[in-house]
C-alpha cells in the first residue's frame, strides 16, 4: 500500500489542513522593469551619444562645452564630424557602461556597478559636483550614497533614480524642476526629490525618470507618473498652469503606464497595452500628436498610431517605434523642412527599428538603431529633396549598438524568466498556464535578480510572479492580457522550433542553429555574431558556405532547394566560445554523422530523395465547428481541421488560445476552465493558413452531486474563511505532473469549478490549492473538494481512494 488516505491517527497518512491563504492576486498593472527604460542612444541640443555592445560609449556633434569627452582634439568651437569612442582622463575608453542620457549641453552614463559619470556643460552644478569647472570634458564620478538604477538628463539638471526606488537630482531648479525648496536657483550636490504631502506616501519606488527643458518627470513601478518643475504650459499634467512646483505630485487621469519620455515642455506616456500613447503640455508644433496645436493641461491620446513599443522625445517632436519596426513622429519640422506635424508620420528608411532617441534645438533630430546594431538619423538636411517628408540617412562609422536583452527570453523552447526586485524581495516563484498555475521556485542571482529557465512547447501562454507572496505581472514583458475575472496576466508566446534538423520538405532544405542544442547555452552567454552552413551544395558537389539569418526566437535558419542525391554539412559559427575566428560544428539536432576518412573529421548527413511528390501547398484551413461553440465550466470538446486542398504535403497545424485561462486547446481539443470568451485559432504550418472560432464558457446551471459514490467523504468544514487555502500532505513523493486542475479541484453549488492556483512543497510531499487573482469564496456558500486517484506518486502509485469533502464560509 503506497498511500493510507485521512487517516488522522496514522503518521504516515496524507492529511488534510486548513491553512492561511498566502497572498490575494493583484489586479493591478506594473510598469516595465529598469531593462525596458534604459537608453542605449540618445542626443541633446547638438551632440549625438550611443552605447555599443562591448560597454564602450560614442559621441559626435557639438563639442563647445566638452559634451563629447575627452576625445576631441579639435577644440570646443567645431563639432565633432563622425563618431569616436569616448575616454576616460587617463586615454583609455570609457567601459563598463549600461545606459546614458544627454541633457542640452552636457552627458550622463550609468555603469554596470551602480555608479554615475558626467561630462560637459556645469554652468548650473549639473554635473552633480560644484568644485567642477564650467565646461569639463572628463567622464567623472558623481557622488550618490547608494547605487543607481536609472538616470536622465534635462536642460541643465539631472536626475538619478537609486536601488530602493528614490530619486536624486542636481543641477538648475529655477522652476522647482529638482523637487526642493529654496530661493537658491542652482545645486550641485544630489537630494533626494521631495514629494507633495498628499502624495508623499506614494512616491516610492520609482523605476524610470525623464526630464525636460525645466520639469522632471518619475514612473513608478505600480505604472502611474509623478511630475514636478515647471508647469507653465501643463506639462505636469496636472489641470493648472503655476509655474514653480517644487514638490512631485503623482499625473492625474492615467494609469497603467510603462514608459515616460519628455520633450521640452511637453511630457509622453506609454499605455501598458502598448496601444494608446498619451500626452501633454505645449501643443504649438503639434508636439502631443492630438491633431490641434493647442496646449493641454491633462494628459490626450496621440491619434493615428498604435502598437507602439518604444516612445521618445526631441526638444519640440516626438518619436515612436511601432511592433513592426517601423518609426513614426511628429511635432517640430516633420512635415517638409520647415514645417512641423501635428499627428504621427512615417519616417522612411528604417524599418526594423528596436531603440530611437531625440534631440534638437533650432532642428529637430531623431536618431534609431537597426536590428543589425546600425545607427540612422533623420534632420532637416536628411528629408527627401523632392516630397520634402522625413528619411532616416544612415551614420557612417558606428555600429554594434548595445541591444537591449528582452525578458522573458526566447531561444526555441528554453525560456528564461527574469524578475528585477530590491532589497525587500525574500522570495519569488514563477506562475503560470503551462504548468496548471503550479508556483516554481526561481533561483536567487547577484543584484536581487531572480531566474528561472524552462522549457516550453509552441503556443500562447499566461503568467506571472509571486513575489514575497503577492501577485505581479512580470515588468519586464510589456505584453499582458485582463481576462473576464479582471485578473492580469502577462503573456508569452513560444513560436515553434525544430527538433529536428535538417527538416526536408520534398526539396526544400530548412537548417537551423541553436546555441543551446549545441552546448546548453542560450544566446545571452554564447552572444552568436555569425553562423552558416556549409556544405556541398553546389555544382559538382563543391563546398560553399550559406548565411544564416538569426531569428526572432534566437536561432539561426536558411532554406535551400537542393537537387536529390547525398549531402554532406557542418556549420561555421564565430561567437563567445569560438572567440575572433570562426569553427566548424555538427548540427546537434542531426544524428546522421560521418567520419572523413582521410581527414578524421566529421560532418552531417543527409539524402534528398529522388523520386519525392511535387510539394502542394495548402490553400486554406476550416475547423469542424464554428463560428461559436459554447462550453459549460469543466466541459471537453474536439476540434478537428479540414486541409484543402486534402492531399496538401505539409498538413502540420499549430493551436493557439487567446485566453487560456478561459479556455485551453491541446491538439484541438479544448477545455473550459472558467465563464467568459475566447478565442480559439489553428493555424497551417504550410502557408501560415488560420482558422478559428469563440468559444463562449457559461457556468452550469444544475447543482452539484454530492456526496459521489466511490469517494472516501471527509468530515464537513465550517466557518471557513473566504480566503483560505488547502495543504494536502502527502506521505510520499508527488509526480507533480498528475497535481492539475483535473485531479485536484473546487466545485461550489452549480457544479462550476473555481480558479484556483498550484503549487507543491516539502520535497514534493505536500499540494497546495488556492484561489486565483482577486477571488473569494462568498459567505455562507457551500463548496466541494474532491481528489482524484489520477493524482500519482513519483513512482507511479495511485492513491489508495477518491476523496471528497464539504465545506462551508462563514458568514
Amino acid at each position: 500500500m503506497i498511500f493510507s488516505i485521512f487517516k488522522m491517527k496514522v503518521s504516515s497518512a496524507i492529511l488534510l489542513l486548513l491553512l492561511l491563504f498566502l497572498s490575494g492576486f493583484s489586479t493591478q498593472t506594473f510598469a516595465n522593469g529598469l531593462e525596458n527604460n534604459t537608453n542605449v542612444i540618445d542626443a541633446g541640443r547638438d551632440h549625438f551619444m550611443v552605447l555599443k555592445e562591448d560597454g564602450s560609449l560614442w559621441g559626435w556633434g557639438g563639442q563647445d562645452y566638452g559634451q563629447i569627452g575627452t576625445q576631441s582634439v579639435i577644440g570646443f568651437a567645431s563639432p565633432v564630424l563622425s563618431p569616436v569612442p569616448i575616454q576616460k582622463t587617463d586615454g583609455n575608453r570609457l567601459l563598463n557602461i549600461k545606459a546614458i542620457a544627454t541633457g542640452s549641453q552636457h552627458t550622463v552614463a550609468l555603469d554596470n556597478d551602480g555608479n554615475v559619470l558626467t561630462w560637459g556643460r556645469n554652468n548650473n552644478g549639473q554635473l552633480g559636483d560644484s568644485a567642477r569647472p564650467s565646461i569639463d570634458k572628463d567622464p567623472k564620478y558623481v557622488t550618490l550614497p547608494k547605487k543607481i538604477i536609472a538616470i536622465a538628463a534635462g536642460d541643465q539638471h539631472t536626475l538619478a533614480v537609486d536601488i530602493d526606488g528614490d530619486v536624486w537630482a542636481w543641477g538648475r531648479n529655477l522652476y522647482g524642476q529638482l523637487g526642493r525648496e529654496s530661493t537658491d536657483p542652482d545645486f550641485a550636490t544630489p537630494k533626494l526629490v521631495q514629494a507633495s504631502s498628499q502624495n508623499n506616501q506614494n512616491f516610492t519606488q520609482i523605476v524610470a525618470v525623464a526630464a525636460g527643458l525645466e520639469h522632471s518627470v518619475a514612473l513608478k513601478r505600480d505604472g502611474t507618473v509623478f511630475s514636478w518643475g515647471r508647469n507653465t504650459y501643463g506639462q505636469l499634467g496636472n489641470g493648472e498652469t503655476l509655474s514653480i512646483n517644487e514638490k512631485a505630485i503623482e499625473v492625474p487621469g492615467i494609469s497603467h503606464i510603462t514608459e515616460i519620455a519628455a520633450g521640452d515642455n511637453h511630457t509622453v506616456a506609454l499605455k501598458q497595452d502598448q496601444t494608446t500613447i498619451w500626452a501633454w503640455g505645449t501643443n504649438r508644433l503639434g508636439q502631443l500628436g492630438d491633431g490641434g496645436r493647442e496646449d493641454k493641461l491633462v494628459p490626450v491620446q496621440v491619434q493615428g498610431i498604435n502598437e507602439v513599443s518604444k516612445i521618445a522625445t526631441g526638444d519640440n517632436h516626438t518619436i515612436a517605434i511601432k511592433k513592426d519596426g517601423s518609426v513614426w513622429t511628429w511635432g517640430k519640422n516633420t512635415s517638409g523642412t520647415q514645417s512641423s506635424r501635428t499627428t504621427p508620420i512615417q519616417i522612411k528608411g528604417v524599418d526594423d527599428a528596436v531603440a530611437v532617441g531625440g534631440g534638437g534645438y533650432s532642428d529637430s533630430f531623431t536618431l534609431a538603431v537597426k536590428s543589425d546594431g546600425t545607427v540612422w538619423k533623420w534632420d532637416q538636411a536628411s528629408s527627401d529633396p523632392t516630397t520634402k517628408l522625413p528619411i532616416f540617412k544612415k551614420v557612417s562609422g558606428i555600429d554594434g549598438v548595445m541591444k537591449l536583452q528582452v525578458y522573458p527570453f526566447i531561444q526555441g523552447g528554453q525560456v528564461k524568466f527574469r524578475y528585477i526586485g530590491n532589497n525587500l524581495t525574500e522570495d519569488v516563484k514563477l506562475n503560470g498556464s503551462f504548468n496548471y498555475n503550479v508556483d516554481l521556485q526561481m533561483e536567487r542571482k547577484p543584484g536581487n535578480v531572480w531566474e528561472l529557465q524552462v522549457e516550453l512547447q509552441p503556443g500562447q501562454y499566461e503568467y506571472g510572479f509571486r513575489v514575497n507572496g503577492e501577485w505581479i505581472v512580470d515588468p519586464l514583458n510589456r505584453d499582458k492580457t485582463i481576462d473576464d475575472f479582471g485578473r492580469t496576466f502577462s503573456v508569452l508566446k513560444v513560436a515553434p522550433y525544430a527538433t529536428v534538423g535538417p527538416i526536408i520538405d520534398n526539396k526544400e532544405v530548412t537548417f537551423t542553429y541553436s546555441s543551446y542544442d549545441y552546448n546548453n547555452q542560450l544566446e545571452l552567454e554564447a552572444k552568436s555574431q555569425s553562423v552558416s552552413v556549409m556544405g556541398n551544395f553546389g555544382d559538382n558537389y563543391h563546398w560553399i558556405e550559406i548565411p544564416m539569418i538569426k531569428q526572432p526566437n534566437n536561432t539561426w535558419k536558411v532554406s535551400r532547394t537542393l537537387k536529390p542525391r547525398d549531402y554532406f554539412y557542418s556549420f561555421v559559427v564565430r561567437d563567445t566560445e569560438s572567440g575572433a575566428v570562426a569553427v566548424k560544428r555538427n548540427d546537434p539536432l542531426n544524428p546522421g554523422l560521418q567520419t572523413d576518412s582521410l581527414t578524421n573529421i566529421s560532418r552531417n548527413t543527409f539524402v534528398v530523395a529522388e523520386n519525392v511528390l511535387t510539394k502542394i501547398p495548402v490553400a486554406s484551413i476550416t475547423l469542424s465547428k464554428g463560428p461559436e461553440m459554447d462550453l459549460i465550466v469543466g466541459e471537453q470538446s474536439t476540434l478537428t481541421t479540414r486541409i484543402s486542398p486534402s492531399n496538401a504535403t505539409n498538413q502540420n497545424v499549430n493551436w493557439y488560445s487567446s485566453k487560456p485561462t478561459v479556455a485551453s486547446v491541446e491538439g484541438g481539443k479544448v477545455t473550459a476552465h472558467s465563464a467568459g470568451e475566447t478565442t480559439i485559432a489553428v493555424t497551417s504550418v504550410d502557408g501560415g493558413k488560420i482558422a478559428s472560432v469563440t468559444v463562449i464558457v457559461k457556468q452550469q446551471d444544475g447543482a452539484v452531486s454530492y456526496p459521489r459514490i466511490g469517494y472516501k467523504t471527509e468530515d464537513d468544514r465550517k466557518n471557513v474563511e473566504p480566503t483560505k487555502a488547502w495543504k494536502i500532505n502527502l506521505n510520499q513523493e508527488l509526480d507533480i505532473k498528475t497535481f492539475n486542475p483535473d485531479s485536484v479541484y473546487v466545485l461550489n453549488e452549480s457544479g462550476v469549478k473555481i480558479p484556483l492556483g498550484y503549487q507543491v512543497s516539502n520535497n514534493n510531499r505536500t499540494m497546495e490549492i488556492r484561489l486565483q487573482n482577486g477571488y473569494q469564496y462568498k459567505k455562507g456558500a457551500n463548496y466541494y473538494l474532491f481528489i482524484e486517484d489520477t493524482v500519482k506518486s513519483s513512482n507511479g502509485a495511485k492513491l489508495k481512494e477518491k476523496v471528497q469533502m464539504k465545506f462551508q464560509i462563514k458568514l
